[in-house]
């Protein structure tokens, strides 16, 4: 498959990139705030989005989250297990629903440099439409599973280079993600994206990162081609959007971490997620988002 071939293409020029790398001199470069609780296992957060977008697609604007999760680092591998709210502001039908998230996650050995995860998480839908209905009609309390690898490699001044591979096996290859017909086989995304975090004073950091999104048996629609039947494109496979992102994270003493963000999402013509947008209130412009949040986080 050209996917898979361009692929394993840039992993290994991220591979062969880390090896030639020289020693870099840069001051401002690390991870800020220094943490000072780094035996922490635990971390509760709390935060606002003004959209909620997920696989170049947007589902929420304004809406509120909270998570929780825990480390158990004393097993042969480190397991994370957690859980995580998202709740709708918004005063209209499509705009107020929730969503209940139970994920895990795996460390796995490091190998060639690279460091690699693996991990699940089920999205729940209790109080409208989930993705994974029947006959192109969902019901109310569906669910979804995805199941994501993770390999991470820093290159050279703090960049770090990730590849991320989630199969979304309740993803229909019809209207998704709201609607289709559970007998498909799923559908596949995957994330190429570069990180840098930089220092600016002993309490307050910069994090940059950004990505690009390629996406099999996925079927972007508008909420209007759900209803009557129609697409958007005429293949399921292919670049889906890209996004840009910075966050300020700044120490609250010792445990607690304040960070505003700031986000673009982009989806050129002709890309899967061009024009896609589910909420009718939103005049369909997915293909060009600016977002921001702003979150608090506490280490325990």
């Amino acid at each position: 498959m050209k996917l898979n071939t361009l692929l394993a293409a840039l992993i290994g020029a991220i591979a062969i990139n880390g090896v030639v790398a020289g020693d870099c001199y840069a001051p401002t470069s690390g991870k800020c705030p220094v943490e000072c609780s780094p035996d922490a296992k635990g971390h509760i957060s709390i935060g606002y989005d003004s959209d909620y977008i997920l696989y170049g697609v947007r589902h929420l604007r304004d809406n509120v989250w909270a998570d929780v999760n825990y480390t158990f680092d004393g097993l042969p591998v480190p397991v994370t297990v957690g859980a995580r709210q998202i709740t709708g502001l918004g005063s209209t039908a499509d705009n107020n629903w929730d969503e209940s998230d139970l994920y895990a996650s795996v460390e796995l050995p490091s190998f060639f440099g690279f460091t690699s995860t693996i991990g699940y998480i089920h999205r729940f839908y209790p109080n409208l439409r989930g993705p994974s209905g029947t006959n192109n009609a969902a019901t109310l309390g569906d669910s979804r599973g995805e199941l994501w690898f993770q390999l991470d490699r820093e290159l050279f001044c703090g960049v770090n280079a990730f590849y991320r591979r989630a199969y979304d096996r309740n993803m229909p290859s019809a209207l998704s993600p709201l609607h289709g017909n559970t007998e498909d086989n799923g559908a596949w995304v995957h994330t190429l994206g570069l990180e840098k975090s930089f220092c600016i004073t002993d309490n307050i950091g910069l994090d940059l990162s950004g990505g690009v999104l390629y996406s099999d048996n996925y079927w972007p629609a508008t909420i209007t081609q759900r209803f009557d039947n129609t697409l958007d494109h005429d293949r399921s496979s292919g670049w889906n959007s890209y996004y840009i992102r910075a966050a300020l994270p700044i120490a609250l003493g010792c445990k607690a971490t304040l960070t505003p963000y700031v986000r673009y999402n982009g989806s050129p013509d002709s890309w899967l997620a061009d024009g896609v947008d589910l909420l009718p209130t939103n005049g369909n412009n997915a293909n060009d988002i600016f977002s921001g949040g702003v979150s608090v986080t506490v280490d325990f």
